[in-house]
């Protein structure tokens, strides 16, 4: 038994034996603390209460005998000189209590005796307390008053089932509650644990059926929130090996099959030459990007960090692409606010502003047009890239930067990207602290605006 339930066995057996331990030690010393210190106490009072009452006149002193017999005491008031003086032991066997030659000689010094032992004439144990009356320097009389053990001990029985019902309730007590560490931690930590080896198994779906409403259903309910990230991340790996696989079998069929024709003599081998260059190309470029997009995402992207006018790194992102926008004759407008300065890395920032002008040019119908603005907002730098192409669907919008994703139902498609290059820009502007958004409509156009942390001189 080495699970986690039967450890709380063998804790709970413990408390249970060490609980049951105290109250037996409670019990004693509740009957010796309690009712014998008591009555210790009380038989000192009372036969000092004798003793006052025979050295005043001794005229109540039968009341008192009689009041202490119906209490259930024995007193004993003893006068004689020849008893007093001898050396043999206090009272004589009739009289049921002896006191031994030691006591009566502390009894002559004035001193107050305990008697506790068992008395041979009684046949049980006594309690009692003799009390000396002194009359000069001489001990004339002896007050006792005792009483069996007995007594003592069935009047402390009446209690004992008390103590024992509260032994019953503790034990009760420490049963409901490892029945509830048992429901509420134990139990849920158990399901956690065949889980986790679930997991281990590579079976992430399913619940662990945890509904605790405690650290450990806080810790049932992450570990849900875990399993459910690794099976989307396990999802996405494999959508992702998919999407490569697809990308790269339409380059690599055409390279294979325009491989074939090259071992055929003809006169269009320049032409199969270029298009074997043209498909290694991109078959190139997504490398790259894969290769680009990972170390991104794995915080390896190393920025190199200067002051930066955003305007020229715009100005110089239009002149890049003026050869693919002047080929489908369209309009591009750049409204520039000269005076923004951003930190960043300029090679980078200009990477995200190509793309982004590339994808507005590639989905931009000819005679269209393409509108740059770069404004202040607040205490960000707000770049917009704004074209009057087919647009986007808005179920398509929340999903416009993940990998490989196309919402070619919104959009026109001529390009050969691979869906890659918006994923791309997302992570260098959050890189740099910024974030991006798109805003757009089937037929209407988009809009993706850029806001950089803006720095002031």
């Amino acid at each position: 038994m080495t699970g986690i339930n039967a450890k709380l066995w063998w804790l709970f057996a413990g408390l249970s034996l060490a609980g049951l331990t105290l109250l037996a030690f409670v019990t004693v010393s509740v009957y010796d603390a309690v009712y014998v210190d008591s009555e210790r106490t009380q038989l000192v009072e009372m036969a000092g209460a004798l003793a006052e009452t025979y050295e005043s006149g001794g005229s109540s002193l039968d009341a008192i005998h009689g009041f202490l017999d119906e209490a259930g005491f024995n007193a004993v008031t003893v006068d004689d000189p020849m008893v007093l003086g001898s050396a043999l032991p206090l009272q004589a066997p009739e009289e049921d209590v002896i006191i031994t030659f030691e006591e009566r000689e502390r009894l002559s010094e004035g001193e107050t005796v305990i008697i506790e032992r068992r008395n041979a004439y009684l046949g049980s144990d006594l309690i009692g307390a003799a009390v000396p009356v002194i009359t000069g320097s001489e001990l004339t009389a002896v007050a006792l008053v005792y009483r069996p053990v007995s007594d003592l001990l069935r009047a402390f029985l009446n209690v004992l089932p008390v103590l024992i019902a509260a032994g019953v309730l503790a034990l009760l007590a420490l049963l409901w509650i490892r029945r509830s560490i048992q429901v509420e931690y134990t139990a849920p930590l158990e399901a956690l644990g065949a889980s986790a080896d679930r997991m281990a198994a590579g079976r992430f779906e399913g619940s662990t059926g945890v509904a605790a409403g405690n650290e450990v259903g806080e810790l049932a309910r992450s570990f849900e929130k875990m399993a459910a990230s690794i099976q989307a991340q396990d999802e996405d790996k494999r959508e992702f090996l998919q999407n490569v696989s697809h990308e790269l079998r339409t380059p690599l069929s055409y390279i294979k099959g325009y491989s074939e024709l090259l071992q055929r003599p003809g006169d269009d081998q320049a032409k199969i030459a270029a298009i074997l260059y043209s498909e290694s190309e991109r078959m190139e470029r997504l490398v790259n990007q894969l290769l680009d997009l990972t170390r991104l995402e794995g915080g390896k992207g190393q920025l190199n960090i200067e002051l930066l006018a955003v305007a020229e790194i715009v100005r110089e992102a239009v002149e890049k692409t003026e050869v693919k926008w002047r080929e489908k004759q369209l309009r591009v407008r750049a409204e520039l606010d000269e005076g923004l300065l951003v930190e960043g890395d300029g090679d980078r920032l200009l990477q995200v502003l190509i793309n982004l002008l590339d994808n507005a040019i590639a989905y931009t119908e000819p005679s269209g047009s393409i509108f740059i603005r770069l404004s202040a907002s607040n205490d960000e730098a707000l770049l917009e890239v704004i074209d009057s192409g087919a647009g986007i669907a808005q179920e398509h919008l929340p999903h416009v930067t993940e990998r490989f994703y196309r919402a070619e139902k919104g959009r026109v498609r001529t390009g050969g990207g691979a869906g890659i290059g918006l994923s791309i820009v997302r992570e260098i502007v959050e890189l740099h602290g910024g974030t991006l958004a798109f805003d757009s409509e089937a037929g209407a156009g988009t809009t993706v605006s850029i806001r950089l942390p803006k720095l002031d001189i």
